[in-house]
């Protein structure tokens, strides 16, 4: 054998041994993505099917939100050395 060959076996072997160990790793987080991606699947609630409104008394209109309450005074920072005299 010559160096050449050496060298290429010196350098492809470890490479080729870790891209395999990568795609193993690979095809089995996939296989793993895909069953917890079943069984949010089996379990993620249903839209409705309908565009009809619902019968009164079941379902109330959402409430309007609230304006926040200041807790405190906000002042404004000086940013500037001539400012903050």
């Amino acid at each position: 054998m010559n160096g050449e060959l050496l060298t290429a076996a010196a350098l492809f072997t470890p490479a080729a041994i870790t891209a395999s160990v990568c795609l193993a790793g690979h095809l089995r987080a996939r296989r793993a993505d895909d069953a917890i991606a079943a069984v949010f699947a089996e379990f993620r609630a249903a839209k409705p099917t309908g565009t009809e409104p619902p019968p009164n008394g079941r379902e109330t209109a959402p409430q309007p939100a609230a304006e926040p309450v200041r807790l405190a005074t906000v002042i404004e920072f000086p940013t500037r050395r001539r400012d903050a005299a």
